[in-house]
């Protein structure tokens, strides 16, 4: 019993030490001001996304309403009754309706811009307004862009959303920027989402995402701590402060990889991973070809422009080339157009154009006042031109008609 009793008061004496380390601890922070993150009712939100998408894992909730206060202007966002960044469409097309399908990541779900200023709604305006080679019918153009998608989870919303609409024409808005990594299985961080894989000299799509949860999507902006009680994390400037560190350090932790990566899209792969993530990018693009095709549907690639691509300053696309070794900027937009030819699909690389009105103009056509000037997203001149470029390819397409 001595010997219990002896225990007991070391038990004690140990746990009065932490308690009064925590105690201490805690005062010293309060002291300091130092307040550390908290804990969200919620790590993740399910007003505004959905983070069971069959087809892409994630995508906007139908209905969802919110305003928008990212990157870009600031307004309102809604999703139609099918989770859409669109307006409302029926699924049964109109008569004499010449109806367009947009698949792609956030350059296509656009948030950065008010929908009436979106490429694909200036497309359907110029086209509808100044296209007489349509004659009677009309052009309809229906959104599925959805931000950090990849071309997997594009082929996978174009099988499994797209043609309940019958469109006639399916665009792929193509992001050199990302999209390799996005298909990639080994480079992407967000694992939470569908991947093809070659199998067999097949490609066959990987559904182990369906066995993850919406925290491990937004593994970036949750902590170990999260598992705590929320009431005892936002209580405690201890442990608000260690999901400071904690996400902090992720987040370095990305930047670092990403600024590794990136350059790489540029450049002619070498390592085994780069050179299985065009691959698989390569053969998506083929995928989605053939099942459109196979459809009686027209496909068209748009490759959408990075920000050093079209900087209005050739002095400024020299120095970054320079600085991550790139020897040609527009390599992924050669590949895919190269491919493009090899399969008879219209590709539009939207580059030219882009660069064009930029250095004539002397603008940015990416980026906004409140993000990095001339990066990230199209702005509303970026759009604009590429609504136009679109839709003039389209009309002389028309013209050619028998």
């Amino acid at each position: 019993m001595r010997k219990l009793s002896l225990w007991g008061q070391q038990l004690s004496l140990i746990l009065g030490g932490i308690m009064a380390g925590v105690f201490l601890g805690e005062l010293a922070l309060h002291l300091g001001g130092i307040k550390g993150l908290k804990k969200p009712s919620e790590p993740v939100s399910f007003d505004t996304y959905r983070f069971d998408d069959p087809a892409g894992a994630w995508s906007l909730n139908p209905g969802a309403s919110f305003e928008w206060l990212g990157e870009g202007e600031r307004s309102l966002i809604q999703a139609n009754k099918d989770g859409l960044r669109d307006r409302e469409h029926t699924k049964e097309k109109p008569p004499k309706t010449f109806r367009i399908a947009v698949v792609g990541d956030s350059f296509a779900e656009a948030l950065q811009v008010p929908m009436e200023k979106t490429f694909w709604w200036k497309m359907r305006k110029q086209l509808n307004k100044k296209c007489t080679a349509l004659g009677d019918r009309k052009v309809e153009v229906i959104n599925f862009g959805v931000q950090g998608y990849g071309t997997a989870q594009e082929l996978m919303t174009l099988r499994q959303k797209v043609w309940k609409y019958s469109p006639d024409l399916v665009i792929l808005a193509f992001f050199p920027g990302n999209d390799l990594i996005n298909n990639s299985k080994q480079l992407d961080f967000d694992k939470r989402r569908p991947f093809f894989l070659y199998k067999n000299g097949e490609l066959v799509p990987d559904m182990s995402w369906l066995k993850m949860s919406p925290k491990e999507h937004e593994y970036l902006n949750f902590s170990h701590v999260d598992y705590l009680p929320t009431w005892l994390v936002n209580n405690s400037r201890i442990l608000r402060l260690v999901r400071k560190v904690d996400l902090d350090n992720k987040k370095r932790l990305l930047d670092a990889t990403e600024k590794e990566r990136f350059p790489k899209n540029f450049q002619e792969p070498i390592e085994p991973v780069w050179k299985e993530a065009w691959l698989v990018t390569e053969g998506l693009i083929t995928l989605m070809n053939q099942e459109v095709k196979a459809k009686k549907a027209d496909f068209m690639v748009v490759i959408v422009s990075t920000g050093a691509q079209v900087h209005p300053d050739p002095i400024a696309r020299q120095s970054y080339m320079k600085q991550f070794g790139i020897k040609d900027l527009y390599y992924p937009n050669h590949r895919i157009k190269s491919l493009g030819d090899r399969l008879n699909i219209t590709t539009l690389d939207t580059v030219p154009r882009l660069r064009e009105y930029a250095e004539k103009n002397k603008t940015c056509v990416q980026g906004f006042p409140n993000a990095l000037a001339c990066e990230g997203h199209w702005n509303s001149h970026g759009h604009e031109q590429v609504g136009q470029l679109i839709a003039e390819n389209l009309c002389d397409k028309f013209k050619a008609e028998p």
